[in-house]
């Protein structure tokens, strides 16, 4: 497999799971006039999994032992996957004139903190 189809398929691989672990759940029962005003977090998932893909990938070109790399790997892939849980459920029971507003900053700090390990990834590889 070529280096560009395997970052296709890991960055597929962990868009997919990074959307999946991703979820809300709003219920309105006996309720008037709710407003509900939610950010769409696919693109920064996109990103987060951008990151990710390009952070394993240059592990992989850098560290000359396989199985070193592999192991790097996979401790960057399940620290991620801890970190990315989100599962919110919203119950609104007879309610009126309710505007609710749902935004996630916990992406945003994830993607700054890959972003932030990639960039000691590329110093320390003399690239930057």
């Amino acid at each position: 497999m070529s280096i560009e189809e395997s970052a296709d398929l890991l960055y597929t691989q962990l868009l997919n799971e990074l959307i999946s672990n991703y979820d809300d759940f709003i219920e309105i029962k006996d309720s008037e006039n709710v407003t509900i005003h939610k950010t769409d977090v696919t693109a920064a998932l996109s990103l987060q999994a951008t990151v990710t893909t390009i952070i394993t990938l240059l592990i992989q070109i850098l560290v000359p032992d396989d199985e070193v790399a592999t192991n790097i790997t996979e401790q960057l892939l399940a620290a991620q996957q801890v970190t990315v849980q989100k599962k919110t459920v919203i119950q609104i029971i007879n309610c009126y004139n309710v505007t609710i507003t749902l935004s996630d900053a916990s992406i945003m700090n994830s993607v700054q903190i890959l972003t932030q390990t990639l960039n000691v990834l590329l110093v320390e590889a003399g690239i930057l």
